[in-house]
């Protein structure tokens, strides 16, 4: 009977940062495996014919696909550097007493190497969008229409 009231009483963790990386870790981990299998689907296509691969492939020219990218890419790098993280905790001796400075690096890693990713991400779509379009677009309209086909040319 005491031991059900210590099971019911609530949270272990009482929302502190390691509560809540570990919360972090686990749904960018679930959401990176629902990106694995959407891409296993999207390669799959090709199996149905080029002309249903290319139109599925047309939605990867979007601006907005490539916003969506940046977010894959960031749930990566989160994923990786607390995975880091927590190797670090549990295989290092001394990793308990040291998890506050630890949770600082991997914050300041992760900004450092997601800034400048992002910047080069976006700064490339708009490149090749204004390299690629006739003269006159802009970035706005880069950002309404798909990106034109760089195949043909």
């Amino acid at each position: 009977m005491a031991y059900q009231k210590i099971v019911s009483s609530g949270a272990v963790y009482k929302g502190k940062t390691g509560m809540w990386l570990y919360i972090f870790h686990r749904i960018t981990g679930v959401a990176l495996f629902g990106y694995l299998i959407l891409h296993i689907i999207s390669t799959a296509l090709i199996l149905l014919g080029p002309e249903v691969y290319e139109g599925a492939e047309a939605i990867y020219k979007n601006f907005y696909f490539r916003i969506a990218e940046i977010g894959l890419m960031a749930a990566i790098l989160a994923h990786a550097i607390n995975g880091l993280r927590i190797i670090a905790v549990d295989l290092w001796k001394r990793g308990s007493e040291f998890q506050k400075q630890l949770n600082i690096i991997s914050l300041v890693l992760f900004i450092g190497i997601f800034i400048p990713s992002t910047y080069k991400m976006t700064t490339s779509y708009f490149d090749l969008c204004l390299e690629k379009s006739k003269p006159g677009t802009t970035l706005t309209d880069c950002m309404i229409r798909p990106l034109p086909d760089w195949k043909t040319e």
